[in-house]
């Protein structure tokens, strides 16, 4: 072949590939973008995160629009959209049984009523936090969108806050409500006629109100049908508020007091057999009289034995014959709350079974060895730094059926010898799980408590082995001393003693003389105060059927420190700050809702 025609071949064989491989090239650039764009948002991906939330652009109908009698409202935001928790966060005022069900649809949140609007009303729809952008779920925090089914919006609006009476903290989520009928009975029978909710401040603003004469309630809406139902914590403004228009527009600030009214609904709440000697009975709330339980098996042995606070009731069964039975009924008489809020006593059936775990035989035996074993199992106070004001305790996890005095002993060790001190023993209740040694007991001396073997017995028969229990007192310098005096004297105040948890310690009456808290443990300290107006010497709650407030209460604004061997004296005008600003900072509470 010629040499022209093979370098012409070459050159064409050259071109060939060479327009290949740019094919070959413009693909794999192809491919990248389009993978690219793919993976665009996929992973992280770097920068700052995004701390916008939505916003509005536009709505259907607008924004403040009056005479609407539809049943839909769409807005359209400017990024996808998700919802948190509407249930709890959206607040429509006024409220509807039937609460709007409401979507999130791309970029749109869909409102979709399901009761019928009222007449010339100004409707709110307070979103809270709900509406959240759809990939960082950052909240448009606070929105609203407003409405009228009349030619005019209302404009006015009423705010306050909400404390907890008895600790003067704020307390969130409550459901605040107003009432332009002034009767006592629309608090119950009558939903609001507009509501907001607290914050974790416990702050509220009830907007687009009408000009006119109201009462302010607030309630912890458990059953959410934005009235008060029987059992629920309340707080009730004693004073109407009157808002209106102009140039001197009034807007109150209303103070709310919420408390539990001592009148709750009283019920038994379940009967429980866990173990297969003990059953437990359970109340909604303390009785005003004692439950009486009766077997309907004559011969069953067995005692009952009710809590101090009075809301649990336990029922020990005594012998191996009466615990072996699975099944056992017992008759309970006791007083319930009625249909009308009044108690009445009535008898009711508790079915008591045990089902029995089970076991392999490994596991059966070793359970059998351990109820062979048993021994009366013993807790006490007594230590090496023991109060001057404690009193000696003995504790157990059985009741006890009997003591024998001779085989129980207390001394005081002086040097190395063991003097005998006199002492008496009272039980704790009639169905005694702990046991009082009653002695006077000297600062900073040693003492000692001894058991024979058998000095105890349980209601089963089982006793413990012998035992000692040393303890020293504490000296009267280990202690400070500190004297409250009020200035100007209150003759209705009680002064109580707290810690750093907001805990009451002790309790003392105001007097000219001073109150005087003895025996002091070197530590920090703060004080309250409240006003005993019934004079029963304890914190009386509000009652809404008497129309009456929780007694006040107002915090000594220090915290106070005291020493060992120290004597103290503090002078104290709780007047000097208003009672919803006294309570230090370090005691406060925020963002807690009312148990």
């Amino acid at each position: 072949m010629h040499m022209s025609e093979k370098s012409s071949k070459f050159a064409a064989q050259m071109i060939k590939a060479l327009n290949i491989g740019l094919l070959v090239i413009a693909f794999a650039v192809m491919l990248a973008s389009m993978t690219g764009c793919a993976n665009r948002g996929v992973g992280p991906q770097g920068g700052p995160k995004d701390t916008i939330p939505p916003m509005p652009l536009m709505s259907d109908p607008e924004q403040g629009s009056v005479d609407f009698h539809g049943k839909r409202i769409e807005v359209t935001f400017n990024e996808y959209i998700q919802l948190d928790n509407v249930a709890t966060n959206l607040m429509m005022s006024p409220p509807q049984l039937t609460p709007p069900d409401v979507k999130a649809r791309g970029k749109k949140l869909v409102i979709q009523f399901q009761d019928s609007l009222r007449d010339s009303t100004t409707y709110t729809l307070d979103f809270g936090n709900a509406v959240c952008d759809y990939h960082e779920r950052v909240p448009l925090k606070g929105y609203s969108f407003y409405f009228a089914t009349g030619p005019e919006i209302d404009t006015l609006e009423t705010r306050g806050r909400v404390y907890d009476a008895e600790t003067m903290n704020p307390v969130e989520g409550i459901t605040v409500g107003i009432h332009s009928n002034m009767n006592d009975s629309a608090f119950i029978l009558e939903p609001f006629l507009r509501i907001a909710k607290t914050d974790a401040q416990g702050l509220f603003r009830i907007g687009n109100i009408h000009p006119g004469r109201y009462r302010v309630y607030g309630i912890d809406d458990m059953s959410r049908d934005y009235r008060l139902t029987f059992g629920e914590a309340l707080a009730f403004s004693d004073s109407v508020i009157r808002i209106q228009p102009g140039p001197d527009s009034i807007h109150p600030f209303t103070t709310l007091f919420l408390f539990k009214d001592q009148k709750q609904k009283l019920y038994m709440q379940r009967a429980q057999r866990e173990k297969q000697h003990l059953i437990t009975v359970s109340f909604s709330a303390p009785p005003d009289s004692l439950p009486v339980f009766r077997p309907l098996i004559d011969t069953l042995a067995w005692h009952a034995h009710v809590s101090a606070n009075g809301d649990t009731a336990q029922i020990w069964l005594t012998d191996s014959s009466s615990i072996s039975i699975d099944s056992l009924y017992f008759e309970a008489r006791y007083r319930r709350t009625d249909s009308l809020s009044r108690l009445e006593w009535c008898t009711d059936t508790i079915f008591a079974i045990w089902r029995a775990p089970k076991l392999n035989a490994k596991a059966k035996e070793a359970q059998d060895r351990q109820n062979r074993n048993r021994r009366l199992e013993i807790k006490t106070n007594a230590r090496k730094d023991f109060e001057i004001y404690d009193t000696l305790r003995l504790s157990f996890s059985t009741p006890i059926a009997s003591l024998e005095m001779d085989s129980i002993y207390l001394y005081e060790r002086v040097d190395t010898l063991l003097q005998p001190v006199p002492f008496s023993i009272a039980p704790h209740d009639t169905l005694p799980m702990e046991l009082t040694i009653m002695a006077e007991l000297k600062p900073g001396a040693q003492y000692e408590v001894q058991l024979d073997s058998g000095a105890l017995h349980d209601v089963y028969g089982i006793t413990h082995i012998e035992a000692s229990y040393p303890l020293k007192v504490k000296t009267v310098e280990d202690y400070s001393t500190l004297r409250v005096l009020l200035k100007p004297f209150e003759p209705l105040a009680r002064i109580q003693l707290l810690n750093s948890k907001d805990v009451v310690l002790r309790e003392l009456p105001a007097t000219e003389e001073g109150a005087f808290f003895e025996h002091l443990k070197p530590d920090g300290y703060y004080m309250r105060l409240y006003l005993d107006r019934n004079g029963d010497e304890q914190w009386t709650t509000g009652s809404w059927e008497e129309h009456r407030q929780p007694e006040p209460i107002f915090y000594f604004p220090e915290k106070i420190q005291t020493k060992s061997n120290w004597d103290f004296e503090q002078e104290w005008d709780y007047r000097m700050k208003p009672q919803t600003e006294s309570k230090p900072s370090e005691l406060v509470k925020t963002g807690g809702k009312k148990k």
